[in-house]
Formats: C-alpha cells, structure tokens, sequence
C-alpha cells in the first residue's frame, strides 16, 4: 500500500507545487459487523491525528452523500474512501480498488454506491479518488467485528497515519 500511496504523491507533486488537500470518507454501517471497517479507521485516525489544513476526515457512515457539501467546499485534490469491500480476499485483507471496479465491488449497506457519490462530485470539481476496501467476514446485522478485521483496522489505521504524518510532515 506504501508503494502505491507514495507513486500517487509523486504524480500529484510531478504537475502541482503542493502537497494534495486530502479527504479521507470512511463508509460503513456500525452495527453490521465488520461493515463498520472504514469508519472505524477514520474514526482511530482522527484520534491521533493533530489538526491539519490539507487534511479532513470524515465519518460518512451509512450516508457518504451528506458530506457531499462539506467536501465540495474543502476542493480536494484526493478523495480516499475507506470501505468494507467484497474482494474474494481473506477476511481483513486490504486491497485498493480501481475506481472502475468501486460499482460492482462493496458491502453495500449503504445508501448511495460509492461510484455514484464519486461521479456526482466530478461533475462539480476534479480531483483524484481512490478506494482503500477491507474485505469483511461478517456483515450480519447487529453483530461484532471480527478478529481479523479488527486487527486490519488498527493495522491500516496506524499505517494511514504514519503516512500521513510522514508526508504532511507533522
């Protein structure tokens, strides 16, 4: 995921001056089990993470959309959504997702596919979006997250925020 993150860096930086205003949409519904993935890694970013003016987390849980105006406003260069993702990985596994895959590709528990939130916010302004998916094990109606994704929440979140410190130099 470094190697990734870091080539992205390296485009951006290639055509801009700065470094990329960043926001990062954690999707997922809390009480279903391992769906609540991406919000809970956004959630023990912004635990750690000091305040920065090119960066916004948000906790879009079961309703990405309603951001929509709060991250039209910020005008970011990167969108990252966080997800649980059916990726027909090993329960906890991370993988990033190429946008042209992000509508077939999901948990889905969700109002609005996350392709949707993406194409409707491009018609507004550009920017670059990736999809950072968990596959889950469970996603069972008032059920717990399992010990597989829990350990991959807390390993991605401490790694987007070492990455992000490292980067935005903090």
């Amino acid at each position: 995921m470094k190697e990734q993150l870091d080539q992205e860096l390296i485009c951006h930086l290639t055509e801009n001056r700065a470094l990329p205003k960043l926001v990062i949409l954690g999707i997922g519904n809390e009480v279903n089990g391992d769906d609540a993935a991406g919000v809970l890694i956004v959630r023990k970013i912004k635990k750690k993470l000091p305040t920065i003016a090119q960066v916004r987390l948000i906790e879009g849980s079961i309703a990405p959309e309603n951001y929509s105006k709060k991250i039209r406003e910020f005008d970011p260069d990167w969108i990252w959504l966080i997800d649980a993702a059916h990726t027909g990985a090993i329960p906890g596994e991370v993988k990033f997702i190429p946008l042209e895959n992000i509508a077939e590709i999901g948990a889905n528990t969700h109002r609005l596919s996350p392709n949707l939130l993406l194409y409707y916010l491009h018609l507004q302004f550009d920017f670059k979006a990736l999809m950072i998916g968990v596959q889950p094990e469970n996603i069972q109606s008032f059920s717990s997250i399992s010990a597989r994704v829990r350990k991959s929440i807390n390993n991605t979140s401490e790694f987007l925020l070492h990455w992000i410190k490292s980067t935005y130099k903090i």
